[in-house]
């Protein structure tokens, strides 16, 4: 019996985007965001940032910066949008997440 492998291709593994990655190119990271109705980008932990999602912009909007984002750093960034911070149990990086 001949085993044949599978060419399924597993998905590349980011390092989370760190702080200084995120800082330094801070001003194309705002720039894309912007693209994408996104203000107000804030960094709180890796991998991490927190924007102001501009009305009549979706989950579409914050995936496709997401994707691009990845793309400029190489490495792995979660928006999350700044309306969670109003909710209960928010973790506390995103509640003092700094300005890009």
């Amino acid at each position: 019996m001949e085993l044949v492998s599978s060419s399924t291709a597993e998905p590349t593994l980011l390092p989370p985007a760190d702080e200084a990655t995120v800082r330094r190119r801070g001003g194309e990271l705002s720039a894309l965001a912007a693209q994408h109705g996104i203000s107000d980008l804030r960094f709180a932990s890796p991998g991490r940032l927190v924007g102001r999602i501009a009305e009549g912009r979706d989950a579409l909007d914050t995936a496709d910066f997401e994707i691009a984002a990845r793309a400029l750093l190489g490495a792995e960034v979660g928006l999350f949008s700044d309306r969670v911070l109003s909710k209960q149990n928010v973790s506390p990086d995103l509640i003092a997440a700094q300005p890009v």
